[in-house]
């Protein structure tokens, strides 16, 4: 297992290596927190080509901001910045979804609390063991994919996103029972 993520690790930093520019990785950070707000604002007034190309960008700083920050070595603030800044995302972008009127706004707030809830227990099994938790089928890289791939499929297809926000929704609380119970018996 540890020999995959390791090939993973390599593979990413050969592909990202020209692009990490000797640069401040927090500023790369807030780079993809723009992009993701805006990713949402395209969702938000219905231009979705738009908002697939910032969920694109996104994906790619963010990405990005963690290879500069492995090889410039990476702080406890820049983690701080970056788990915070994903959520900031990861509400702009569900929201915008919700309020472009793709889904309700019902199952909007019931997908940005599950994804939320996700990620806290994430960073509460590492505030418990010190070890960051990404265990699950939704974790953001999967979500952010999924993303991307149902809203270019809405551009094609309309109602798709609406069922990709579902599948996310129902992914995300399966996730959540899975880190919890993960996390319940590491402690017990």
């Amino acid at each position: 297992m540890l020999h995959k993520i390791d090939q993973k690790y390599k593979i990413r930093s050969k592909l990202l290596k020209p692009f990490a520019i000797d640069i401040n990785p927090n500023i790369v950070t807030f780079i993809a927190l723009l992009v993701g707000m805006g990713a949402g604002a395209f969702f938000y007034f219905n231009m979705l080509e738009y908002a697939v190309l910032f969920l694109f960008l996104n994906g790619f700083f963010d990405v990005l901001d963690g290879e500069i920050a492995r090889r410039r070595g990476p702080t406890v603030l820049g983690d701080f910045l970056d788990h915070i800044s994903d959520r900031i995302v990861d509400v702009a972008i569900l929201l915008g979804i919700a309020l472009g009127g793709y889904v309700s706004l019902e199952i909007g707030m019931y997908t940005i609390i599950a994804v939320l809830m996700v990620s806290y227990l994430g960073t509460q099994a590492q505030a418990v063991s010190k070890v960051r938790l990404y265990k699950g089928f939704m974790g953001r890289a999967t979500r952010l994919l999924l993303l991307i791939g149902f809203a270019s499929a809405e551009i094609f297809y309309s109602g798709i996103l609406y069922e990709g926000i579902l599948v996310m929704l129902a992914l995300s609380l399966i996730t959540f029972m899975q880190r919890f119970i993960h996390i319940f018996r590491e402690l017990k």
